[in-house]
């Protein structure tokens, strides 16, 4: 393992992938969180929350331990990132097509955003900041 202090500066499009990540991760956090909180204040069934919750933390995990990886410079977590903003772009899609503004303007947030991490993703840039 190589010394930090040894190594070039993280260029810019790694440190914009990590943050991509970073602020997908925290997205899915707080979207668990919203979830719980409205399903703790209505008086629906509450058996799926928990699952659902469940769900989207490990997703939030899995987004995490790439941007992790990224900043680490492991070429090996490239692809995965690159299939999570494939997932964005679908659940960004599908958000634009949704009922009401709101849901619209997140879903063209999701989608930009993930469309932007896939140009980060596949540039070359991205791959030189990586460790062979």
């Amino acid at each position: 393992m190589t010394d930090d202090a040894a190594r070039p500066p993280r260029p810019p499009l790694l440190l914009a992938a990590v943050g991509i990540a970073a602020l997908e991760t925290a997205a899915l956090v707080a979207y668990s969180v919203g979830i719980g909180i409205s399903d703790l204040q209505s008086s629906g069934n509450l058996a799926a929350a928990p699952v659902e919750i469940a769900i989207y933390l490990l997703f939030a995990v899995g987004v995490a331990v790439c941007g992790i990886g990224l900043w680490r410079r492991r070429r090996s977590a490239r692809t995965p990132f690159g299939v999570v903003q494939l997932f964005g772009v679908i659940i960004g899609w599908t958000l634009t097509q949704g009922d009401g503004d709101l849901t619209h303007r997140i879903g063209y947030v999701v989608l930009a955003v993930a469309v932007v991490g896939i140009a980060v993703v596949i540039s070359p840039g991205l791959g030189e900041g990586l460790d062979p």
